[in-house]
C-alpha cells in the first residue's frame, strides 16, 4: 500500500496539536515532580492553545472553500452535460426551466464562495485568527 503525504494545512494542524499535548505533559511531568511552573505555565498554555484553535481555524475556512470551488466544477461539468446531451431531445420550455434552475444553483454557489472568500479575507484583516 502506497503512503499518502498529508496536505500542508493537515500537517500544520497535526504539528501544532502535538505541540499543545506536549506543552501540556510538560507541565503535568514538572507539576508532578514538585517542580513549580506558575511563572510559564500559563502563557505555553495560551499561546500554544492559540496557535492550534488559529490552525484549526484556517484549515476549516481552507476546506471549506475548496469544498465550494468543487461544487462549482461539478456545475459547470453538469452544464456541459446537459447542452450535450439534452438541447435537441427535450422541448425548448423544459430545457430552459432546467437550465433556469442550474443557473440558480450556480448562483447559491458562487454568492456562498463570494462570501467565504470575503469572510477568510476580514477575518485576517480584523486579525481574528
Amino acid at each position: 500500500m502506497k503512503f499518502k503525504k498529508p496536505e500542508f494545512s493537515k500537517l500544520i494542524v497535526i504539528i501544532t496539536g502535538l505541540l499543545f499535548i506536549i506543552v501540556l505533559l510538560d507541565i503535568r511531568i514538572a507539576t508532578g515532580n514538585g517542580v513549580d511552573v506558575s511563572g510559564y505555565a500559563m502563557q505555553e498554555i495560551i499561546t500554544t492553545g492559540s496557535i492550534l484553535a488559529a490552525s484549526i481555524i484556517f484549515y476549516l475556512n481552507k476546506s471549506k472553500i475548496e469544498n465550494l470551488s468543487k461544487g462549482k466544477l461539478r456545475y459547470a461539468l453538469l452544464k456541459i452535460r446537459l447542452e450535450i446531451r439534452l438541447k435537441g431531445l427535450l422541448p425548448e420550455d423544459s430545457y430552459a426551466t432546467v437550465a433556469g434552475e442550474l443557473d440558480e444553483i450556480n448562483a447559491m454557489i458562487d454568492s456562498k464562495l463570494d462570501g467565504s472568500l470575503e469572510e477568510a479575507i476580514q477575518a485576517e484583516v480584523d486579525g481574528n485568527i
